[in-house]
């Protein structure tokens, strides 16, 4: 597992453990394969979220979409106790991007492992906004799965 700390957070001091990949499409717009990647996070030694990435490598634009179910998770928890969240990933001008869209949007919002699919007014400018762009920015500087993204 790859460790990251965010500066002055040691609260934030997150694990990655990559799952899998999976190839699909092809894309209704270009054609191309669509890629997927999985796996969690962790923090304190405890499950604390999914993620899944997915975005199509032969677009001209760089983008993805981070989504996550975030909660607790283990043998003694349920559906109520996480909750999904999705991330859209862009390169501006100005460099990469992460944006906090709605998540009923997305298949991740309607999964049987999560709760509530929440929206963005439900995640930015809350305690969950923090440890939702801390898993994002982990799994796009560590996850060697998506480096692509980062060129």
């Amino acid at each position: 597992m790859e460790r990251i700390t965010l500066p002055g957070r040691p609260e934030l001091a997150l694990e990655y453990d990559a799952g899998n990949r999976k190839e699909m499409g092809p894309c209704p717009h270009c054609g191309q394969k669509t890629s997927r990647v999985w796996g969690y996070i962790y923090r304190c030694d405890a499950a604390a979220a999914a993620y899944f990435v997915e975005w199509t490598p032969l677009h001209a634009e760089r983008d993805a979409t981070f989504d996550l179910i975030v909660g607790k998770w283990g043998e003694d928890t349920h559906a109520i106790d996480r909750q999904s969240v999705s991330v859209a990933f862009r390169v501006l001008d100005s460099g990469p991007s992460f944006m906090v869209q709605d998540a009923a949007t997305r298949p991740v919002g309607s999964s049987s492992l999560a709760s509530k699919a929440l929206d963005r007014d439900a995640v930015i400018g809350g305690p969950l906004a923090e440890f939702v762009f801390a898993v994002c920015d982990l799994v796009y500087l560590a996850d060697p799965r998506i480096a692509e993204l980062q060129n």
